[in-house]
Protein backbone atom coordinates (compact mmCIF):
# COMPACT_ATOMS: atom_id res chain seq x y z
CA UNK A 1 0.00 0.00 0.00
CA UNK A 2 1.89 3.46 -0.73
CA UNK A 3 0.41 6.00 1.61
CA UNK A 4 0.37 9.56 -0.47
CA UNK A 5 1.42 12.82 0.62
CA UNK A 6 0.41 16.73 -1.23
CA UNK A 7 0.59 19.77 -0.41
CA UNK A 8 -1.52 22.66 -2.17
CA UNK A 9 -1.79 26.14 -2.02
CA UNK A 10 -5.11 26.77 -2.15
CA UNK A 11 -7.64 28.92 -0.30
CA UNK A 12 -10.35 26.59 1.56
CA UNK A 13 -13.39 26.84 -0.64
CA UNK A 14 -15.82 23.77 1.01
CA UNK A 15 -16.89 22.44 4.24
CA UNK A 16 -17.87 19.34 3.09
CA UNK A 17 -17.10 17.11 -0.37
CA UNK A 18 -19.86 16.48 -2.85
CA UNK A 19 -20.94 12.90 -2.26
CA UNK A 20 -20.70 11.66 -5.41
CA UNK A 21 -17.47 12.92 -5.36
CA UNK A 22 -16.56 11.05 -2.87
CA UNK A 23 -17.84 7.83 -4.06
CA UNK A 24 -16.10 8.60 -7.30
CA UNK A 25 -12.76 8.80 -5.32
CA UNK A 26 -13.23 5.79 -3.27
CA UNK A 27 -14.33 3.95 -6.61
CA UNK A 28 -10.81 5.31 -7.58
CA UNK A 29 -9.08 2.70 -4.72
CA UNK A 30 -8.08 5.76 -2.67
CA UNK A 31 -8.82 5.47 0.67
CA UNK A 32 -8.09 7.18 4.15
CA UNK A 33 -7.52 10.92 2.44
CA UNK A 34 -7.65 13.31 4.66
CA UNK A 35 -7.01 17.06 3.70
CA UNK A 36 -5.53 19.43 6.78
CA UNK A 37 -5.51 23.52 6.23
CA UNK A 38 -3.32 26.22 7.29
CA UNK A 39 -4.56 29.22 8.27
CA UNK A 40 -1.76 30.49 5.53
CA UNK A 41 -3.82 28.65 2.84
CA UNK A 42 -2.16 25.80 2.20
CA UNK A 43 -3.73 22.63 2.12
CA UNK A 44 -2.22 19.01 2.91
CA UNK A 45 -3.62 16.24 2.02
CA UNK A 46 -2.73 12.42 2.96
CA UNK A 47 -4.39 9.26 1.10
CA UNK A 48 -3.36 5.97 0.65
CA UNK A 49 -3.56 3.81 -2.17
CA UNK A 50 -2.04 0.89 -3.52
CA UNK A 51 -1.85 2.80 -7.12
CA UNK A 52 -2.22 6.31 -6.85
CA UNK A 53 -1.61 6.97 -10.98
CA UNK A 54 -3.87 4.61 -12.06
CA UNK A 55 -6.49 6.03 -9.48
CA UNK A 56 -6.09 9.34 -10.40
CA UNK A 57 -6.17 8.60 -13.90
CA UNK A 58 -8.92 6.77 -14.02
CA UNK A 59 -10.45 10.31 -11.66
CA UNK A 60 -9.52 12.53 -14.85
CA UNK A 61 -11.93 10.35 -16.31
CA UNK A 62 -14.87 11.03 -14.47
CA UNK A 63 -17.67 13.03 -14.93
CA UNK A 64 -17.94 14.28 -11.59
CA UNK A 65 -13.86 15.05 -11.29
CA UNK A 66 -14.15 17.50 -14.12
CA UNK A 67 -17.52 19.49 -12.57
CA UNK A 68 -15.67 19.63 -9.04
CA UNK A 69 -12.25 20.85 -10.81
CA UNK A 70 -14.84 23.48 -12.48
CA UNK A 71 -16.56 24.77 -8.99
CA UNK A 72 -13.29 24.87 -7.44
CA UNK A 73 -10.87 26.55 -9.96
CA UNK A 74 -11.81 29.86 -8.89
CA UNK A 75 -10.16 28.57 -5.42
CA UNK A 76 -6.72 27.16 -6.74
CA UNK A 77 -3.69 28.96 -6.94
CA UNK A 78 -2.23 27.98 -10.06
CA UNK A 79 1.06 28.95 -11.93
CA UNK A 80 -0.72 28.19 -15.43
CA UNK A 81 -4.39 29.10 -15.53
CA UNK A 82 -4.62 26.37 -18.21
CA UNK A 83 -4.29 24.32 -15.20
CA UNK A 84 -7.22 21.71 -14.19
CA UNK A 85 -7.29 21.34 -10.56
CA UNK A 86 -4.58 23.07 -8.09
CA UNK A 87 -0.36 22.91 -8.40
CA UNK A 88 0.71 20.59 -6.04
CA UNK A 89 3.32 17.51 -5.57
CA UNK A 90 4.01 14.79 -3.92
CA UNK A 91 5.96 15.18 -0.49
CA UNK A 92 9.26 13.24 -0.04
CA UNK A 93 8.45 11.14 3.30
CA UNK A 94 11.10 11.61 5.91
CA UNK A 95 9.78 9.68 8.59
CA UNK A 96 7.23 7.07 9.51
CA UNK A 97 6.62 5.83 12.47
CA UNK A 98 4.54 2.16 12.82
Amino acid sequence: MKRVAMVFRIKKAHDEIWPDMARAIRRSGIHNYSLFFRPDGTLFGYLECRDPERAFAWLARQEVWARWQQAMGKFFVKSKPEILGPDSGELEEVFHLR
